[in-house]
């Protein structure tokens, strides 16, 4: 049976947001810690199907302010520096970065433009998803910490710090309720 996170997750990057923002509401506190490492652990295999340790600063920072173009109709919800810093700690070159909603809604809004840019197949996306959930099953049930590029990283968000990641993933969506997949934008 799939649980209530990856599913949610799962809609979030099909574009079910109405059924990924129903699931968000019903989470308990153990629900946005795995659903927190199954973000995580989807934005490290993205990333490092993008990107390479080591390489040129300048494509990180270009595709940083594309997604931030997309998916933050503000232009305040996703701190570009953040949002570098965790692609940076995805490929083992900076340390993680703690979870907290800005760090929710960054690693959103990264997923989200990466997998769009991708162009990705269902089966490809439910390959990146098998992947999130192996590496969030690979953490110990339990263990206050975890391994995420290379270094440890505090657990999951709680719900009290979660609860803004909505109001980003709404306006990346536009008015787009239940579509079929990517894009979210219109």
């Amino acid at each position: 049976m799939v649980t209530d996170p990856h599913a949610a997750l799962r809609g979030l990057l099909t574009g079910r947001l109405r059924g990924h923002e129903r699931r968000l509401r019903r989470f308990t506190e153990p629900d946005w810690r795995r659903y927190a490492d199954l973000l995580a652990g989807a934005l490290l295999v993205a990333v490092r199907r993008r990107f390479v340790a080591g390489q040129d600063r300048a494509p990180v920072i270009r595709f940083v302010a594309s997604v931030r173009e997309r998916y933050d109709a503000t232009g305040r919800d996703v701190d570009p520096v953040l949002a570098e810093a965790l692609v940076w700690a995805a490929l083992g070159e900076r340390p993680p970065v703690p979870d907290d909603a800005a760090a929710v809604v960054a690693r959103t809004v990264l997923l989200l433009g990466l997998l769009e840019d991708e162009g990705l197949t269902d089966s490809e996306r439910d390959d990146i998803l098998a992947a999130a959930a192996h590496a969030a099953d690979d953490s110990a049930p339990g263990v206050e910490r975890r391994q995420t590029g290379g270094s440890d990283q505090q657990q999951g968000p709680t719900s009290r710090d979660s609860a803004g990641a909505g109001s980003v993933i709404d306006s990346a969506a536009g008015s787009q309720e239940d579509g079929p997949g990517m894009p979210l934008e219109e």
